[in-house]
């Protein structure tokens, strides 16, 4: 078991709490409130695992940092959906 200690963002009661979570094989087991001196912030983000970048029509890099900027930290794109945007130089470059 591995125990992070920070600043933990309730996004549901849009609270904050100093506290503590606990992971074991890769999932969390334990949340709770902590005293401690760390000032890291500990929060929650959205994986998506089914994007269409075209559908956005900007470039991938602006539609990351649209994406970045309200709590998606990481998403799955087909190669295709890159093509759409970036064009035959991305079919060779990813």
């Amino acid at each position: 078991m591995k125990t992070y200690q920070g600043i933990i963002v309730d996004s549901i009661s849009k609270k904050q709490f100093k506290g503590e979570i606990a992971v074991e094989n890769g999932k969390i087991i334990h949340v709770g409130e902590k005293e401690h001196d760390n000032e890291q912030y500990i929060l929650p983000g959205l994986v998506d695992a089914h994007v269409h970048i075209e559908s956005s029509m900007t470039m991938p890099s602006v539609f990351a940092r649209m994406a970045v900027a309200r709590g998606t930290v990481a998403e799955v794109s087909d190669p295709h959906e890159i093509a759409n945007v970036m064009g035959e130089r991305a079919l060779i470059t990813y």
